[in-house]
């Protein structure tokens, strides 16, 4: 299983801790197979610097706006360079919002493709849950818009939303779609749990409670001892 740790810090020396912690935390999940990376947001932060070679693991890069629930007040002109600019640095993964506009998109490609990264393109429907027929539908737009990789993300209202998820995850592994599926809130940590053992790419999991960047994400004491680690 692949599980990703989120770093949103303010400081790059902050962010290098906790990424420090978080190897720490999971030593024992990284002895059983399970690969880790972290995701490292760029909002408040001017750039990786050494971050990657300093962590030594693969890096999704993140910049989000307000309208992502991000903290950047930057321009989109702005937040495009920054991620630009972590790509260069080493990411190996850049994570876009669906809004980002299509010229912008096309930018990035052109570096990820310069420096063998993956775009994620991403959606996430915060307080609601879709049906399954309307999620097939953005993981097709985001097919449209060049993802190498798409994540879509939901609030789980209702335990049953969870097979609508899981269904999303066999189908997109049938496909080989590479997807990441998420449930958001406490009724979906089901999903994060499940769906990466359905074909989802990834799992997100915080360093503790008080460093979770989305509702319902297991923190890592709570997984190693889940996987009875």
């Amino acid at each position: 299983m692949r599980i990703c740790i989120p770093i949103r810090q303010k400081s790059l020396k902050k962010a290098i801790k906790a990424a420090q912690e978080g190897l720490k935390k999971a030593s024992k999940l990284e002895d059983a197979g399970h690969e880790l990376l972290f995701e490292v947001w760029l909002d408040d932060m001017a750039g990786l610097g050494d971050f990657i070679r300093r962590v030594k693991r693969p890096v999704i890069v993140v910049c989000r706006g307000p309208i992502e629930k991000g903290s950047f007040k930057g321009t989109e002109q702005e937040r495009v360079l920054r991620l630009k600019e972590g790509i260069i640095a080493g990411s190996r993964f850049v994570d876009l919002g669906m809004q980002t506009h299509p010229r912008y998109i096309e930018e990035i490609k052109k570096v990820t493709q310069k420096m063998g990264a993956s775009i994620i393109i991403s959606q996430h429907f915060w307080g609601k849950m879709l049906p399954l027929l309307e999620l097939i539908e953005w993981v097709k737009k985001a097919q449209k818009m060049g993802a190498d990789i798409i994540k879509i993300a939901v609030t789980v209202n209702h335990w049953e939303d969870n097979v609508t998820l899981f269904e999303l995850t066999r189908r997109a592994s049938t496909q080989k779609i590479k997807m990441i599926v998420v449930g958001m809130g406490e009724k979906g940590k089901v999903s994060r749990m499940g769906c990466p053992l359905l074909g989802s790419y990834l799992t997100y999991v915080a360093l503790s409670d008080a460093q979770k960047t989305a509702p319902g994400q297991w923190n890592l004491a709570e997984m190693v001892n889940f996987l009875d680690i």
